[in-house]
């Protein structure tokens, strides 16, 4: 897997999902690629996020586990929920209620985890977990159902859509999603302060320049 499969994926910091079908955490899309970053913060914690669909849109949902010098990652196991799947699988493994007419398909967590990657951006790696990518044959709400099966807690991250965001609002704030991302994974951010030394310093060089040639003309 290459170090840009993360790129086009706006951040998300989701705040306390539902448990249940009906308290799920509301997202603006499931189409537009977003990097949900989330906490299974207690044994049996199960996180539900929803998204209205149309009718043939593609659901593409994968798990990462990020890698983290003090520990404290898990890879989640991974459900998507919505009317008429074109096909459903291990349906008995759900943590909720399946209502009438809906249809799930499950991805477990993997026996063994692969080779990480690393993000080009953040420069932080992960695991690269299981991937879920179907279609809705009717319009209604659809489910992203996320929790550990052996109960374990930490961090994790779920990547949902396939449409990169060409706004260039996300492309100016590269910066904050570099910062924030790292900030919440524990990583150094020693980077972005060098930086900010190296920028200033040009600048106090080109303010002295200009300066100079000012006065000698």
């Amino acid at each position: 897997m290459s170090g840009s499969e993360l790129a086009g994926s706006l951040p998300v910091f989701v705040e306390s999902p539902g448990a249940t079908l009906a308290t799920s955490k509301g997202l603006s899309s499931l189409r537009q690629k977003q990097l949900l970053l989330n906490r299974l913060a207690r044994p049996g914690q199960v996180h539900v996020y929803s998204a209205e669909c149309n009718a043939g849109e593609r659901l593409r949902v994968q798990t990462y586990v990020p890698v983290l010098a003090m520990g404290g990652a898990v890879m989640p196991a991974c459900a998507v929920i919505a009317q008429s799947l074109p096909y459903s699988a291990d349906v008995q493994k759900l943590p909720v209620e399946l209502p009438a007419g809906y249809s799930a398909v499950v991805a477990p967590p993997p026996g063994r985890l692969g080779a990480p990657f690393r993000d080009l951006l953040t420069q932080v790696q992960y695991y690269p977990g299981p991937l879920i990518d179907t279609r809705t044959l009717v319009s209604g709400r659809c489910y992203i159902v996320i929790w550990s099966p052996s109960n374990q807690m930490g961090k994790y991250v779920l990547q949902v859509g396939n449409s990169w965001s060409w706004r260039w609002r996300y492309w100016l704030q590269l910066p904050r999603f570099w910062w924030q991302i790292r900030g919440w994974f524990g990583y150094s951010r020693a980077a972005a302060y060098g930086a900010c030394a190296a920028l200033g310093m040009v600048g106090l060089l080109v303010w002295q320049l200009w300066r100079r040639r000012r006065r000698s003309s």
